[in-house]
């Protein structure tokens, strides 16, 4: 966490997708106090991922056992690296871990929430997919019909790749009115609920765990008619 009392600058969007709320805007104005970077990995990601790849793995062993010969190097190997692959690119570019930016205010705490994506990704993952394209029109005609759904699958995989760009999210929330505020130790989280809830301002605060006691502090003190609930796991978190 580093002290600052720099003012905000003009944000531009630089050809990325961009979001913007309308506290953000309004709290960019105010002078920072102090403000912190940190990473997080999206919860269960690796799970989601294997469960992705494991479709086209598993198309791979069943067409492999049932081959009556070249066993598990049969010319249906395109479905293993396609389970492979498909799995990497849902972790790393499809469920990336997401980098925030907080800056703390005295009327409020706003923040970027960005995919944490290198352009490096992107190239390798492209040329991946036309990879696979060709390789999976090719085995056509060496294993049959069923190498057109790797081909249609790499195909599917270059063109969501190609339209991809990072998203940055610009989020905030102004201290005022009442509501709770949802602490979980474990994952040094605190997430400022307004009432009533379906029209008041909502916010998400991952810290380090050397900042997590004075961040709390300072939103306690600032929201003084915020009732401080702690949650008993992530799952009730919501994190």
């Amino acid at each position: 966490m580093s002290e600052t009392t720099e003012q905000p600058q003009n944000v531009e969007a630089d050809g990325v997708n961009h979001y913007y709320s309308e506290q953000y805007l309004e709290l960019q104005k105010e002078p920072v106090l102090y403000e912190w970077e940190i990473e997080r990995q999206r919860r269960d990601v690796w799970l989601v991922s294997g469960i992705v790849g494991g479709v086209f793995i598993l198309m791979w062993l069943c067409t492999s056992l049932s081959a009556d010969r070249g066993g598990f190097f049969s010319g249906n190997i395109f479905f293993l690296v396609i389970g492979v692959v498909t799995a990497l690119q849902n972790r790393y570019l499809f469920a990336p871990n997401q980098l925030y930016h907080y800056r703390m205010t005295a009327k409020g705490i706003y923040y970027t929430q960005q995919d944490k994506i290198p352009e490096v990704a992107y190239t390798i993952a492209r040329g991946i997919g036309g990879l696979l394209i060709v390789g999976s029109i090719i085995a056509v005609g060496l294993v049959g019909p069923l190498a057109l759904a790797g081909a249609g699958a790499g195909a599917f995989l270059a063109f969501k790749i190609t339209n991809m760009k990072p998203r940055v999210f610009h989020s905030g929330c102004q201290f005022k009115g009442y509501g709770e505020l949802s602490i979980f130790r474990d994952v040094y989280g605190i997430k400022i609920r307004e009432m009533p809830r379906d029209t008041g301002q909502y916010g998400i605060v991952l810290t380090h765990k050397e900042d997590y006691e004075r961040v709390l502090n300072d939103l306690a003190r600032s929201l003084p008619d915020y009732q401080i609930t702690e949650a008993e796991s992530r799952k009730e978190f919501g994190y």
